[in-house]
């Protein structure tokens, strides 16, 4: 459409429609026959365009609208023409400082010669200035004036970003210290940030690249352990911009030397073929070397070292030592010992197995009882020899006695064989 040239009276426009609106209101039931319809407000994004609708209702077919003007309030409360049309003369945009281009304004809907019904106008490349309240003021004959306001208000969608803040585990340190870092920037108005994390953060904001923007900062503290490196944790931004909050996942990087343990010595026995150890460990950042090694020194011969695993490939009794197993990185090392101590060989439920503490008490119980055996059957045949040793000439005596014997005049003399 083309732009006419400004009327010299439009800026006047305002002045002139509150003198004469009142005498051209008319009473009664001709005042509610038009109305003016625009909503409330409405919202733009920065750098956007934007309409502003307003229609003109009425149930007069006849009614005759003499002009439609745009009006601007300043900060100071001053409504100020911005934009106006004429049925017969079309469009023209008064000169006004909010507004030194004419282009980024247009009637969208008007054209001239045509019943004006529809003054929705609109308001390219939003700036922040352009943030204030319009009136769209229909001047009608007889009806008088009618006018309905809208809020226009200008957002700008932020950019958001999320990142953590590396720190260094220290058991000296017992105050919270900044472990993430969540970043909404060039918002409009400014966004709300939280955490999922229920610890303290520090907020702050500082104005944005864009005038009338704002970058909000908000970071979070805690006092860091062990635990809590790679601890996932949310940021949440929230702006009038977004349908739905933005989510910015966050993983915390604490950074502390190796925690080490050692695992897979579990029923060990003798004769078993192959053994292994594992060297595990917790670290950040990420170890350098490992090594393995003993309470007496280097490892033996049957002992290989494969970086965190050790292959034990004969288990006897002279791998009956402390293990210890080193993990450097950056910050330290860390390492961890353990003792092996073997068991006899599992039994096998087919072939009932019998300790040696066991064989040896059955050893000395059975050499008990032959030693008791032999000294007893020694006794008894010592106690024969003496029943039945022979005489001086190579006979055996015997001796009898009588029961009914009284003297030993009465005992029977000894005979010959």
């Amino acid at each position: 459409m083309s732009r006419a040239a400004p009327w010299a009276w439009a800026p006047l426009l305002p002045s002139l429609l509150s003198l004469l609106s009142p005498f051209w209101a008319p009473a009664g039931a001709e005042a509610q026959a038009a109305s003016v319809l625009a909503p409330r407000q409405v919202r733009g994004l920065l750098g956007d365009n934007v309409t502003l609708p307003c229609k003109l209702q009425t149930q007069d077919h006849d009614v005759q609208v003499m002009m439609v003007t745009w009006t601007w309030q300043d900060p100071a409360g001053r409504p100020q023409s911005i934009a106006v049309f004429h049925p017969t003369q079309g469009p023209s945009y008064p000169s006004n400082p909010n507004f030194p281009e004419p282009s980024r304004l247009e009637f969208v809907a008007a054209r001239p010669g045509e019943p004006l019904r529809d003054a929705t106008l609109a308001v390219r490349g939003l700036r922040t200035q352009d943030e204030a309240n319009y009136t769209c003021h229909f001047v009608m004959f007889p009806q008088g004036g009618r006018s309905a306001p809208t809020w226009l208000r200008v957002l700008a969608k932020p950019k958001n970003h999320a990142k953590p803040q590396e720190v260094l585990l220290s058991a000296l340190s017992q105050e919270p210290v900044p472990v993430a870092h969540c970043i909404s920037e060039g918002g409009r108005p400014p966004a709300q940030i939280s955490w999922s994390l229920d610890e303290k953060a520090n907020k702050s904001q500082v104005p944005g690249t864009l005038p009338g923007t704002f970058t909000v900062i908000s970071v979070l503290t805690l006092k860091p352990t062990i635990q809590d490196n790679g601890k996932n944790v949310t940021c949440t931004v929230e702006h009038e911009s977004f349908e739905e909050p933005s989510l910015l996942p966050v993983t915390l990087s604490v950074l502390y030397p190796p925690n080490v343990s050692i695992s897979g010595y579990d029923n060990w026995y003798l004769g078993q073929r192959e053994a292994t150890l594992n060297c595990d460990f917790r670290s950040n950042p990420e170890p350098t070397s490992y090594e393995w090694n003993t309470s007496m020194g280097p490892l033996p011969s049957f002992a290989v070292a494969q970086g965190t695993r050790l292959l034990i490939r004969s288990v006897d009794e002279s791998i009956n030592m402390t293990f210890i197993c080193y993990v450097t990185n950056v910050l330290g090392t860390g390492k961890a010992e353990l003792t092996v101590m073997l068991r006899e060989p599992p039994r096998d439920p087919s072939h009932p197995h019998l300790s040696h503490k066991t064989i040896i008490i059955i050893i000395v119980i059975i050499a008990i009882v032959f030693a008791v055996a032999v000294f007893t059957y020694l006794l008894f045949r010592r106690s024969r020899q003496k029943m039945y040793r022979p005489s001086a000439n190579g006979t055996i005596s015997y001796s009898a006695v009588s029961n009914n014997a009284t003297s030993p005049q009465d005992l029977p003399t000894e005979g010959t064989r």
